[in-house]
């Protein structure tokens, strides 16, 4: 069983009164594991987040991570300190590289968008969850059972994520609808952040360590975020809107 873990960089709204003029990309990213290969993940994630913060029922939440001054979580703050900081980012980093997990990321430029798709435009969101979905689907054997989960916003975005697996999979060949009925993928399960959900912590993890990329922003200093290196080797498909989006950096 493959089980497909989503989070974004961003929002998906193209109103311009709520672009952020200094991240104007909606950035959604997949990370799919095999279902043993996570079972061992969730072991060692929860044995780091024991050994630096004392207890495994913290969230790994990448505002929180780097604004720890402002981080909700006390435990957090901890990080505030440059020892204790390097010493969890190179044991995330040692976690990363010994575990195999595959990494689908999709990037919208939306101001490129909005001026292109002025009227009834696509939903973001949508497009970019088709990209991921459909990359994930063709990785899952015939009869290979498959889990999609996404983390719960509120319940009008949920409707909206709910809409965009409708959408996509009413978009699918006869012959690959049959094919998903065989791998049972039901809908979507949208669940709230947790501690317990390790695939969604470091798919939000990922998420915003690329999202640094698409801003071009510079590597930080080595011990202080996780490494880029460790997230292009396992990235399998990059899509993007405009086509032509430089994403150079994200390619290797």
């Amino acid at each position: 069983m493959k089980i497909l873990f989503i989070d974004e960089s961003g929002t998906h709204t193209l109103d311009p009164q709520k672009l952020d003029p200094t991240f104007p990309f909606f950035v959604l990213t997949g990370i799919i594991f095999e279902n043993e290969e996570y079972k061992k993940f969730k072991r060692e994630i929860r044995s780091l987040k024991r050994e630096i913060f004392g207890t495994e029922k913290i969230i790994l939440h990448s505002l929180e991570l780097t604004r720890t001054a402002k981080a909700k979580q006390l435990e957090l703050k901890i990080l505030a300190n440059p020892e204790i900081r390097k010493k969890f980012y190179e044991s995330l980093n040692e976690i990363i590289n010994a575990h195999n997990f595959s990494i689908i990321v999709f990037v919208i430029d939306k101001k490129w968008y909005e001026k292109q798709f002025r009227e009834n435009p696509v939903d973001p969101y949508f497009l970019s969850f088709s990209f991921i979905f459909d990359n994930y689907e063709k990785l899952l054997k015939k009869t290979e059972k498959g889990t999609i989960y996404a983390e719960r916003r509120n319940q009008r975005l949920d409707k909206q994520f709910l809409l965009a697996w409708e959408s996509t999979r009413i978009s699918l060949s006869d012959v690959r609808l049959k094919k998903l009925k065989s791998q049972n993928i039901a809908a979507p399960h949208i669940v709230n952040k947790s501690y317990e959900n390790n695939g969604l912590e470091l798919a939000d993890l990922v998420s915003f360590r690329l999202s640094r990329v698409v801003q071009k922003k510079v590597n930080k200093p080595v011990g202080n975020e996780i490494n880029l290196d460790l997230l292009l080797n396992k990235i399998i498909a990059i899509g993007s809107l405009p086509t032509d989006l430089d994403l150079k950096p994200l390619r290797g």
